[in-house]
């Protein structure tokens, strides 16, 4: 079982394994738009972690399902909400993305503030 992403530069649907090899640097395979610029390195061995873990789980339910031969029925809600409110939250629109960044932000060296008196416009 794959999971499923999709770019959100170019649109286009990708498996999470994809993005699995440190030389690739975590960008969409199609239009190289880095996910995670600031960690490029440090993601794909997290990708790999989430996607053992999902394996590990649905191996795990399937065989503990399997032992109790439907005399314990598993509330599919308390498993599958906290993992759709995590995605929820990731998956909100950053709100600075498209606008312009503080001068502090580009670089460039912080401005002394002036203290004008009040009234006073230069």
């Amino acid at each position: 079982m794959s999971i499923s992403a999709h770019c959100c530069s170019c649109h286009r649907k990708l498996l999470l394994g994809q993005l699995t090899q440190p030389q690739d640097g975590f960008r969409c395979p199609f239009c190289g738009f880095a996910f995670a610029p600031a960690y490029a390195s440090v993601t794909p061995r997290l990708t790999s972690r989430v996607i053992a873990a999902q394996a590990a789980l649905i191996t795990a339910l399937t065989e503990l399902q399997s032992m109790t031969a439907g005399r314990l029925h598993f509330d599919q809600a308390t498993q599958l909400d906290p993992i759709a409110a995590t995605l929820a939250q990731t998956s909100q629109p950053d709100p600075t993305r498209g606008r312009r960044a503080h001068r502090w932000a580009r670089g460039h060296d912080a401005q002394p503030a002036l203290d004008l008196p009040r009234g006073e416009v230069h």
